[in-house]
């Protein structure tokens, strides 16, 4: 086994001749990938939201079926400006859904992590182990997702992040199930669905946020901070995320994503290393250490 392969996997299960074994894992790495898929996102609804902006009733005009259907008396016709707007929430319908499987997805690998760092040694060897593990990433992968969020104990500065998932959670089922029109089981404050957001921006003379769309004039210098603020939706409204909250919400899931990690080294024994390396004694070792507790070896560190 070399240093490279294990880089591939964030939960790397080791095999040990004539021993019980041991388990690699990467937080780090984790926070990577996530990060990684965020921005993919980002730059999905960057594109399109251009995209959208661009288009002309004239240009759209020119394109039409080449061939009429057979029956083809509509029930209803829809203006430009209709098409364009059912359009917008299908991508954010979309997007809102791939948002969610990226939050789910690291939630759940976050999870698995936690549950190796608190279980002890199982059975005869490290096989043993990964199947009571399965057992609990099975039954945390069929948890509603707010109880998934429920399940870290972040630090009390990212408890808000983690309810901001909270929400981006309501939000796409908003889309789901009612098209975008908020519903009062879509609210989290009152007759409102309010978004805790915390995002870097430049900042201008007037101390006042510049927005990613806002114009900067050449030859001004801007300080960077990170500016707090609420999304704020009403019930029976529609719910439009737009181009730039979604910059703002991707920084803060971030942040709680942060927070996650930060939860999980916290739990663990081990030298700022990039590896997490959970070993377990042979039997004749049980008495030096019982609980198999967290260690690292010498792998290169973090730069």
């Amino acid at each position: 086994m070399t240093f490279a392969k294990i880089r591939m996997e964030t939960i790397y299960y080791e095999h040990v001749p004539g021993g019980y074994g041991q388990i690699r894992y990467n937080p780090l790495l984790l926070a990577n990938v996530t990060n990684t898929q965020l921005e993919e996102w980002f730059l999905n609804y960057k594109y399109l939201h251009f995209l959208l902006n661009k288009d002309t009733e004239e240009e759209f005009a020119q394109y039409k079926l080449p061939v009429e259907f057979e029956y083809s008396m509509r029930t209803r016709s829809r203006s430009f400006q209709e098409l364009a707007d059912h359009s917008k929430i299908l991508i954010d319908q979309s997007l809102f859904q791939d948002l969610f499987r990226v939050m789910v997805s690291t939630l759940e690998k976050a999870n698995e992590m936690i549950e190796i760092t608190n279980l002890k040694k199982v059975g005869c060897s490290i096989e043993d182990f990964k199947v009571e593990i399965k057992k609990k990433v099975k039954a945390f992968h069929k948890k509603p997702f707010p109880e998934k969020v429920k399940k870290f104990e972040v630090e009390e500065g990212f408890k808000e992040y983690l309810e901001a998932l909270k929400a981006v959670n309501k939000a796409r089922n908003c889309f789901e199930h009612r098209n975008g029109v908020l519903g009062k089981e879509d609210c989290n404050s009152g007759d409102k669905l309010v978004m805790n957001c915390r995002y870097p921006a430049p900042v201008g003379r007037d101390n006042k946020p510049i927005e990613i769309l806002d114009r900067m004039p050449l030859g001004e210098h801007y300080r960077c901070e990170f500016v707090e603020t609420k999304l704020k939706y009403r019930i029976s409204e529609k719910l439009k995320m737009g181009f730039v909250d979604s910059y703002k919400l991707i920084y803060t899931i971030n942040f709680a994503l942060k927070g996650i990690v930060d939860d999980i080294y916290r739990k663990c024994s081990f030298d700022e290393q990039i590896w997490i390396i959970k070993q377990f004694k042979c039997e004749q070792d049980a008495g030096h250490n019982k609980t198999g507790h967290n260690k690292t070896d010498k792998l290169p560190r973090r730069n």
